[in-house]
């Protein structure tokens, strides 16, 4: 087996890119090691591997340093956040908004009272009940899915708001939607 066959030295010249160039000359004497030496000559690499890198940082299925995978091993406390250009409308509780049955419940079960009267409606197959939302021009915090609709599919949301001329107001935008995780 050469060395760059070697999957343990393939991982080491991934983890020790950003690891200072003493690592990387340290590395580098060892895969120029013939195969039979390489196992004993790649453990002071490997050391400085485990040093820089600690068992917990790396994502072993990808055989990479958890840092250069995009949120792998991070803390709870951080959230992920990615933007959708999504088509954003609005709608109030009345029966040409919401049909001849509205009653002021949403499809989660929440009442239209819910946070302040500030929620949002999305297709739950791609944005589940509870996922937070920034949508800029509806409120300055985070809002939630709480509802849902026959026509809201894909890259649709439609926002609450309490009377319908606040809804016609809003109208149909396209906007770039902060999705929260």
């Amino acid at each position: 087996m050469t060395a760059q066959s070697n999957p343990l030295v393939r991982f080491l010249s991934h983890a020790l890119k950003g690891a200072g160039l003493a690592s990387l000359i340290l590395f580098i004497g060892a895969a120029k090691v013939p195969a039979k030496k390489a196992a004993t000559s790649a453990k002071p690499a490997i050391t400085t591997a485990l040093r820089i890198f600690p068992p917990a940082a790396i994502d072993t299925e990808l055989l990479r340093p958890a840092k250069l995978t995009a949120y792998a091993n991070r803390p709870a406390s951080i959230e992920q956040r990615r933007t959708l250009r999504m088509e954003v409308t609005a709608y109030c509780p009345c029966k040409k908004c919401c049909g001849p049955e509205a009653q002021g419940i949403t499809a989660s079960g929440e009442t239209i009272a819910y946070n302040g009267g500030k929620f949002v409606a999305a297709d739950t197959d791609m944005l589940p009940f509870g996922t937070r939302l920034v949508i800029p021009g509806y409120d300055v915090k985070e809002v939630e899915v709480i509802d849902r609709g026959g026509a809201i599919k894909g890259r649709k949301l439609d926002v609450f708001f309490p009377t319908h001329d606040q809804a016609l107001e809003w109208g149909r935008r396209w906007v770039d939607v902060t999705i929260v995780e």
